[in-house]
């Protein structure tokens, strides 16, 4: 291994909202007066209820107020039936019910339905985690679903969680206690993949999504500790896999290096309902990005490998495909072409699109204008090519940031390489280059930098995805028998993270 661097650059309102999951006793009544505290007293006629049936006739005030399924609260006794626990009975009670089942195709996601008697939503979430470690993670709820139905994603096979729910409104927050529940087993070919955490401190700890690559039909999904939560059967040799933009479903893209009419790109929703093969894409190659409401892709024009493209955008909503740029021949000088990856960025509403034959990357615009050219030689705008940079051999995957660093994995030298570039002088000034012994991609393999500033490096024929710090230093290891391209990802929920 070497490395070359020189920079790279709720809180609860006071509601009497905590409700146990089921409670046949509620039915809704009325907040219960001052309540007594100690072992005096009497509730007036029972605290404040959730959902089911009135309390019995109030009860003692040693076990009225207090946490409990029941809502309001009452006076300043301690815990029992009732609401929490306060100085005085609550203006507002409310409460949540929930019911979960698992999807027989992937036995790891759950999915939520619920209710609440808390008025006039703005938004709502399921935190949800191990049994034994809490709700470490987070599920936005769209409001707009029947029952607020919400998937549970991330969860590992064979194993105990809980889940609770959040609401919220102007009037405030209700949440409801830890529901518990147990994952099934995975089904289908679930890929072997060995972990080894060399640094778990500076491990960056969120998912990987990716897929069998050269071979097998298998896209699936690493959590942080190298275990495969989510797998799903698709195309034949799947390079690029990706969650839609609004996070809801999976694409899964067959490679179809060879031109041969065999382009595939499938999409599933992700409790693995659902599964469709899109029409019109048989000469689709290599790699798709997601962009709002649909995907960017790349279509063979002509017959043969090294032929040139087209790069179309696709409506989920609609299948209607938009040509972006008709033949890339016209973005880009060579006289063989082998477009291979892409990517799409909301920032700026730009694409950026690799070549492995002239050995170059373009950035366009959404409007498929030239923005500049890295790499390769005789740029139709000299105005907008980058100057001293070294020729390479053959790239794949690849990364811009917004601060001007540019990623990409060097096929030819089996390294990962990444530049600062300054698009204002046309420079670039080169800060990365990783490789390992024995990890090696004569095709595909892909970089990415990761929230914390590690990169995550993939050698995708000899089956290996590498953490490393922002030194080189390898921080995380994962083996299987190959990978296509991969993305990590801190949640499964709402747009790339790009």
């Amino acid at each position: 291994m070497r490395l070359l661097r020189t920079g790279i650059g709720l809180a609860l309102l006071a509601l009497g909202c905590a409700q146990s999951p089921v409670d046949p006793m509620e039915t809704g009544g009325a907040s219960g007066g001052t309540g007594g505290a100690g072992s005096g007293g009497t509730t007036a006629s029972g605290g404040s209820v959730g959902s089911g049936g009135t309390r019995a006739a109030g009860g003692a005030a040693g076990q009225a107020g207090g946490s409990g399924s029941t809502g309001g609260t009452t006076g300043s006794g301690g815990t029992g039936a009732g609401g929490t626990t306060g100085s005085g009975g609550s203006a507002t009670s409310c409460a949540v019910t929930a019911t979960s089942s698992f999807s027989a195709a992937i036995p790891t996601v759950a999915t939520v339905t619920w209710s609440t008697t808390l008025a006039d939503l703005t938004k709502a979430e399921i935190d949800f985690g191990p049994a034994a470690g809490g709700t470490t993670m987070v599920a936005p709820v769209d409001l707009t679903q029947a029952g607020y139905s919400t998937t549970l994603l991330g969860m590992k096979p064979s194993s105990s969680y809980v889940y609770k729910i959040v609401a919220t409104s102007a009037a405030g927050s209700c949440t409801s206690s830890d529901y518990p529940i147990m994952t099934g087993a995975l089904t289908g070919t679930v890929p072997k993949v060995t972990p080894t955490i060399m640094n778990a401190s500076a491990h960056d700890r969120g998912f990987i999504v990716t897929s069998t690559g050269l071979s097998g039909n298998t896209t699936f999904i690493i959590d942080p500790d190298g275990v495969v939560v989510w797998n799903a059967t698709g195309p034949s040799m799947p390079s690029r896999s990706h969650l839609t933009w609004d996070g809801t479903h999976m694409y899964m893209m067959a490679l179809n290096v060879q031109n041969t009419n065999v382009g595939k790109i499938e999409t599933v929703a992700m409790d693995g309902t659902g599964s469709t093969t899109l029409p019109g894409l048989t000469t689709s190659h290599h790699d798709l990005t997601p962009i709002p409401g649909g995907f960017a892709t790349l279509l063979w024009n002509k017959s043969g490998t090294d032929a040139p493209c087209s790069l179309v955008e696709r409506a989920d909503a609609t299948g209607q495909l938009t040509t972006v740029v008709a033949d890339m021949g016209t973005v880009y000088t060579s006289t063989t072409f082998h477009t291979n990856s892409i990517h799409y960025y909301a920032t700026d509403d730009s694409y950026t699109v690799g070549d492995r034959n002239p050995n170059l990357y373009v950035k366009l615009s959404r409007a498929g204008q030239l923005v500049w050219q890295f790499g390769g030689s005789n740029p139709k705008d000299p105005t907008k090519f980058f100057a001293g940079v070294p020729a390479w051999s053959v790239n794949h995957g690849h990364q811009l940031l917004p601060d001007g660093t540019f990623l990409f994995f060097n096929n030819g030298a089996n390294e990962a390489w990444g530049y600062t570039l300054d698009a204002t002088n046309m420079t670039a000034s080169k800060i990365l280059s990783y490789t390992a012994s024995g990890a090696t991609s004569n095709v595909l393999g892909d970089i990415q930098r990761l929230p914390n500033g590690n990169f995550l490096v993939t050698f995708s024929t000899s089956g290996q995805i590498h953490e490393i710090s922002p030194a080189g230093a390898l921080v995380a290891k994962f083996t299987a028998s190959s990978f296509g391209y991969a993305e990590f990802r801190e949640s499964l929920y709402g747009p790339p993270p790009y």
